[in-house]
């Protein structure tokens, strides 16, 4: 980076970052002697060590990934047992069960939790969402996924997974479903708990929300109360073209998994542009954040050091079989100088897959994925070198693709790579302005600290769903005629979903 190319970035205003650590109870470096990952898979304390070690950074969240069935798509279909012998993404822990424990043990922090919208009835889901919210105070965000893995299907779905873009026709009405039950069943003061009359919750504050669509039919009214952030922060992975509709309408967080800086950049303007004009959303009201895997050293020499030390400890077959079910794509059947072809019957992560293998639009063999894989982790993309120099590379990541932060964790020995983020790159990146050196609002809830504004608990004014919100004061005549009003114009910009 030249001189002249940094003294333009200290002229800029500096965008504030949003940094997460990124965990799911399994990494790659299990076999690692300081690696401890495989505790997060069973001990609360373990997953309390890790949120307080975040939070001592300063961080905004620890972001929970999470998958419903073992990988299993290496050497033929459902063949668990290489995944099983390799540690692959086991054990998990269920993770809102956390939620009640990390809060109690940390102050400021967000828990970016996922949850698919296969797993579950949306009425019992939402209680749980609510719930997570209520304990926490508001620190809580959920994940919104459709599920990829084909063991999902058979698992909890009597076979297959529905095919991707029919997965986004009922991950809409999902989210719709949940939106009423949290925002539009309950008014805001529904609870008076007026003891002198004996009148705890007036009849006429809450009500049926009464949705019949194609996979739900849910009557209500909800059994929760308003929570503190009224409805958890939305955060969206998923980068197909259904995936960034999906994002332009309702997410406030988009978690990009990719690390080709082109499909970065189309995928931003991309999600900008139909929020804007197909939404009526202010493009600023959306934060972007793509995975990052930090390897730190004191000198580059010693970060360089790291990865190779890493190596040694990272198995092919690990790294063959992730591959493989993550991408609906059998590696197991391509020689190593083969190029390695998507199948046209794969379910899987569409985009993600095409950006695995068509990388910088350079189709790869199965050995350059492999080596590419081994060293730096999925998206084939790691920040190596000193705190300076990794800093250098991530500034030039955010300008360049005007993204807003990163997921820092994926294929890392725990808990260094944290510790070496809160130790080393933190204080960096606190001293070139791009990161807070205190929370924005201290106590706040999730989606406060997200945006920086003391008092922004729930969406913004232009996000769609914000009407939705029953507001104190506000007769249920009234209320039921705003909605029933408003519904029809806010479904029916969703020309993208499959009506059939």
């Amino acid at each position: 980076m030249t001189q002249a190319t940094k003294k333009q970035r200290t002229d800029k205003p500096k965008k504030q970052w949003i940094i997460n650590a990124a965990g799911n109870g399994s990494a790659s470096k299990w076999r690692h002697p300081k690696d401890t990952s495989s505790r997060l898979g069973h001990s609360v304390d373990a997953w309390i060590e890790y949120a307080q070690l975040a939070e001592k950074g300063k961080l905004n969240a620890v972001f929970i990934a999470d998958h419903l069935a073992l990988f299993d798509n290496y050497k033929g279909p459902n063949n668990y047992e290489i995944p099983a012998q390799e540690g692959l993404n086991v054990a998990r822990i269920e993770p809102f069960s956390l939620v009640s424990a990390l809060a109690t043990h940390t102050e400021n922090i967000g828990f970016g939790i996922t949850a698919s919208t296969v797993s579950e009835h949306p009425y019992h889901f939402a209680r749980r969402l609510a719930t997570a919210d209520h304990l926490s105070k508001g620190r809580v965000g959920w994940n919104i996924v459709s599920s990829y893995l084909s063991g999902v299907g058979r698992q909890l779905l009597n076979g297959e997974l529905p095919p991707h873009d029919e997965r986004y026709v009922k991950t809409s009405e999902y989210l719709d479903v949940v939106y009423d039950l949290l925002l539009s069943s309950w008014r805001d003061d529904a609870v008076l708990e007026d003891k002198e009359n004996g009148v705890f919750i007036p009849p006429d504050r809450i009500r049926e929300v009464n949705h019949k669509g194609k996979y739900f039919d849910v009557p209500g009214p909800s059994i929760f109360q308003p929570t503190p952030q009224r409805f958890p922060l939305i955060i969206q992975a998923g980068s197909s073209s259904s995936g960034l509709e999906f994002a332009a309408e309702n997410a406030e967080v988009v978690f990009l998994n990719s690390h080709d800086p082109s499909r970065i950049s189309q995928s931003v303007k991309d999600v900008k542009k139909l929020a804007k004009e197909k939404y009526g959303r202010d493009p600023n009201h959306l934060k972007f954040l793509i995975p990052a895997n930090v390897i730190l050293g004191k000198t580059h020499e010693e970060a360089e050091n790291k990865v190779k030390e890493y190596l040694k400890y990272t198995s092919e077959e690990w790294t063959a079989a992730s591959f493989s079910s993550v991408t609906g794509i059998d590696i197991s059947k391509f020689k190593d100088d083969e190029f390695v072809t998507k199948q046209p019957t794969s379910n899987a992560m569409a985009s993600a897959t095409e950006s695995i293998i068509n990388k910088g639009q350079k189709q790869q063999t199965k050995r350059d994925i492999l080596d590419s894989y081994n060293k730096y982790g999925l998206f084939g993309r790691a920040f190596i070198g000193t705190p300076e120099e990794v800093a250098d590379e991530l500034e030039q990541w955010v300008e360049e693709n005007d993204i807003d932060g990163f997921n820092f964790g994926f294929n890392a020995v725990y808990p260094q790579f944290l510790e070496d983020i809160v130790e080393l790159l933190i204080p960096e990146l606190q001293k070139r302005g791009v990161f807070h050196k205190e929370y924005p609002v201290p106590g706040g809830t999730f989606r406060e600290n997200v945006f920086g504004v003391k008092g922004q608990n729930f969406f913004h004014e232009d996000h769609p769903a914000y009407k939705l919100r029953w507001n104190s004061n506000v007769s249920k005549e009234k209320f039921e005629k705003e909605i029933k009003a408003y519904n029809p114009e806010r479904v029916g910009k969703r020309d993208w979903l499959n009506k059939d």
